[in-house]
């Protein structure tokens, strides 16, 4: 076989017509031996591919294609006995398959472009031209594979699988995303992202969730459980809902970080959290500023906090103290008053 057409197209549209051939037989106990309705169908279909075909490159495809042009001729003369009236339909019917044909690239060419965009928006490579070959290939299914790299240890992979819909359409079912780390090489994570759902997440949010931590998602916040499995060997994805009463912008405040008073810096820090990363952060303890690295913990009301060597820091150590606290603002109230005087002596000078 063909390397570059692993797939006889041509055969596969015949084991379609053949599996509906089998369900009116055992519907209506006829076939399109004894039927002329379905025999008039069967020959439109078979006519319609061998259109939709004629020009493939396949050696097998144009064996085949060379088959079904002698069977199209033979159930032509059974239903037309007339000559003329076989030269007349054929040109009608020439003319109609091709029109239906480009129609079907129109909304092939939409479908596809539908499908690329999303994947792109799910923050995938460009994987264009290995979903168009494959959706060429006319398969009811298929996936794509894809690995790298996120760091010198760590590589993760995915499997986008992809099905064709009742309108013949492909639509992305989902993608098996798994983490491994070469230090620990037995302790691959994985999880099946159904594509659908409200939650549907980004690939850096699927990295954060296979890496443990917490993402936000409609409303709710979401971690994988690593300690529980359903039947298919997904970890089971926990949810905490508004009613969990997680706040994170409370939580925040709750310690001495030098970054709640600053509104800009605030809003782009819970925007982080809610993504599920893990971020940078100065917090201000006994007079001094001690960058650390903080994750949002929703199923403890709290947050992960790490030391700049990422060794976990008990919370209740670093809780903001009304000492700290002033000194945060003096900070902030005095550059605020040196932005005024600048601001007020360039008027003056005016």
């Amino acid at each position: 076989m063909n390397p570059q057409f692993p797939v006889n197209r041509v055969e596969m549209e015949f084991s379609r017509w053949k599996a509906r051939e089998e369900r009116f037989s055992t519907l209506f106990s006829i076939t399109p031996a004894e039927n002329k309705s379905l025999l008039a169908e069967k020959l439109r279909q078979f006519e319609r591919i061998r259109t939709k075909y004629r020009s493939s490159k396949n050696i097998e495809e144009q064996h085949t294609l060379r088959i079904l042009k002698m069977e199209i001729h033979r159930m032509s003369k059974q239903l037309h006995p007339s000559p003329i009236s076989r030269i007349l339909r054929k040109i009608i019917t020439s003319t109609q398959n091709q029109l239906s044909l480009r129609s079907d690239t129109k909304k092939h060419e939409r479908n596809f472009n539908s499908i690329n965009e999303k994947v792109q928006r799910i923050g995938f490579p460009d994987l264009s031209e290995k979903i168009k070959n494959l959706i060429v290939q006319e398969q009811e299914n298929f996936s794509v594979p894809l690995s790298y790299y996120i760091n010198e240890k760590e590589k993760i992979s995915h499997t986008l699988c992809f099905s064709k819909n009742a309108e013949g359409h492909f639509e992305l079912d989902g993608f098996k995303s798994s983490l491994q780390n070469n230090s620990a090489p037995e302790d691959s994570r994985g999880y099946y992202f159904k594509n659908g759902l409200e939650n549907n997440f980004k690939l850096n949010e699927v990295y954060n969730l296979l890496s443990g931590r917490s993402v936000a998602h409609s409303q709710s916040w979401f971690q994988l459980d690593f300690n529980d499995k359903d039947a298919s060997g997904n970890y089971h994805l926990k949810e905490f809902r508004n009613e969990y009463a997680y706040d994170l912008e409370k939580t925040l405040k709750a310690i001495s970080l030098k970054e709640i008073y600053n509104p800009y810096e605030m809003e782009k820090l819970k925007n982080a959290l809610r993504r599920g990363d893990r971020v940078s952060a100065v917090l201000i303890k006994d007079g001094r500023e001690n960058q650390f690295y903080i994750e949002a913990n929703p199923q403890f009301r709290s947050l992960n906090i790490y030391d700049q060597h990422f060794r976990k820091v008990q919370i209740a150590s670093l809780e903001k103290d009304k000492k700290s606290s002033q000194q945060i603002q003096g900070v902030i109230q005095t550059a605020k008053n040196q932005s005024f005087k600048k601001a007020s002596k360039s008027k003056l000078q005016q």
